[in-house]
């Protein structure tokens, strides 16, 4: 896996969760998927409840890694309070759900990206700035390639 392809994912996806924090809308989980040629494509949950909007994003990914051999790596990007076993500069931030296809099978082949963030409301524009902060990795068994 070409990791600077890996890193533009993840990189797209934050940035996208970030540009929504600061118009002030509603974050709903979301994914984007890496194919082999290099193209991100987004995806949206379907489920109108948002709090099964994640798994239902988890079922949809597990059908489009087993009929499209393409996707080389998926994130799945929500926002979460960190827990606080991780001393996360603030509670507040992003989760990204990391798993790539060659590392299916391996024990802790999928990895949390937490990023935590500060959100910032400028007093006299009242434009919202978000701060990212250092992203904490947590490595758990794949869910999605599996």
């Amino acid at each position: 896996m070409d990791e600077e392809a890996l890193f533009a994912l993840v990189n797209e996806a934050v940035m996208y969760a970030k540009e929504r924090l600061e118009r002030g809308d509603i974050l709903a989980p979301f994914a984007m998927i890496l194919h082999d040629n290099g193209n991100i494509e987004s995806l949206s949950s379907q489920a109108e409840n948002f709090d099964t909007a994640y798994e239902d994003l988890v079922l949809q990914l597990r059908q489009s890694v087993k009929d499209d051999p393409s996707i080389s790596a998926l994130s799945i990007v929500t926002r979460v309070t960190i827990p606080e076993q991780y001393d996360a500069a603030t509670p507040n931030g992003l989760r990204v759900h990391l798993e790539e296809r060659h590392k299916r099978g391996n024990k802790i082949g999928a990895r949390f990206l937490y990023v935590p963030y500060q959100l910032y409301k400028n007093s006299q524009t009242d434009a919202l700035t978000l701060q990212l902060h250092t992203p904490i990795p947590v490595s758990f068994p794949p869910e999605i390639f599996v």
